[in-house]
């Protein structure tokens, strides 16, 4: 089934996704969604909560594996500078 819905664009440019639109996405106050310029306008989708935590903690072990140990971010780029 196609939602179709008609919103207006507030002082500060944002939207409000209307509630049947919401309800059918299963979209709750505060969750993250994507907005994506494409042809034929703006497509906006939800952000996977759960997906969206496991590609940090993947992103995350990537760069613990290649930190120098012992050093804090501070110290890490002052010795990446002095090469």
């Amino acid at each position: 089934m196609t939602l179709i819905a008609v919103s207006k664009i507030g002082p500060k440019g944002q939207i409000v996704l209307k509630k049947r639109l919401r309800d059918e996405l299963g979209l709750k106050e505060g969750q993250m969604v994507e907005e994506k310029l494409i042809k034929e306008g703006i497509l906006v989708t939800p952000i996977d909560g759960e997906k969206l935590i496991k590609s940090l903690e993947e992103t995350a072990a990537i760069v613990s594996a290649k930190w120098p140990k012992g050093l804090d971010s501070v110290e890490a780029v002052r010795q990446e500078r002095r090469y």
